[in-house]
């Protein structure tokens, strides 16, 4: 996919970055040369620009660009007005990066349905990972029912996949087993593979110690769980 990422502050360059290793084709855009100098080895494509300069955005391939996401959060002002010039310019999908409500609500009032909060977002999630002890990652399909990545317990080690209840114990439901892929992994970017327990062909699949579970359930049945 083609991505266009306006800012390259800590969120900004981050994203950036990681779509690049993923293989994509990334334009990092910011006012700052130095960033743009900084970041030119780790991102596929730097351009240092006036972002709030609706001729300099035209320069863009807007057109080719499958989302382009506006990483601004600590200049309102610059934020709004090159959203704005964006949609102005016939751009469609936008996602925003909001630091407030007034600024969610303003990017909302300009035609950006799709914000994203840094900060807020990564705070939910890591007070659950603080509470939740022996979780590496944790999505919330609502507050009470979470989905959990966790370390494989060492009951399960040297167990075929067919040997496991996958309906799971105490009501968790044992989504997929996960280990790195040793061969495409790099130090600064870990490959995983997921194995579907409802998957017919992988009922021989042995289960290792360092492998991961993904699981679902209530957050209550999740900790208890976690603490047997």
């Amino acid at each position: 996919m083609n991505f266009i990422i306006i800012g390259l502050g800590n969120f900004g360059a981050s994203l950036a970055k990681k779509l690049t290793a993923l293989g994509h084709d990334v334009i990092g855009v910011d006012k700052d040369l130095e960033k743009v100098e900084f970041f030119k080895d780790t991102v596929k494509n730097t351009i240092s620009m006036d972002i709030t300069d609706i001729h300099a955005l035209k320069t863009l391939p807007l057109k080719d660009c499958d989302m382009v996401v506006v990483c601004i959060g600590d200049d309102f002002g610059s934020s709004v007005k090159t959203t704005a010039l964006l949609k102005k310019l016939g751009v469609e999908k936008i996602y925003g990066r909001e630091s407030s409500l007034i600024h969610k609500t303003v990017l909302n009032a300009v035609g950006v349905c799709n914000t994203i909060n840094p900060e807020y977002d990564t705070a939910v999630v890591f007070a659950e990972k603080l509470i939740m002890t022996g979780v590496w990652s944790i999505y919330n399909i609502s507050d009470d029912i979470k989905i959990a990545e966790i370390s494989v317990p060492e009951e399960y080690a040297g167990k075929k996949l067919s040997e496991l209840d996958v309906s799971g114990p105490d009501n968790i439901g044992i989504l997929a087993v996960k280990y790195i892929d040793t061969k495409l992994s790099k130090p600064s970017l870990e490959k995983w593979i997921a194995v579907d327990t409802d998957d017919p062909s992988k009922k021989e699949f042995i289960i290792r110690e360092n492998m991961r579970l993904v699981i679902k359930g209530k957050k209550k049945d999740i900790l208890e769980y976690l603490s047997v």
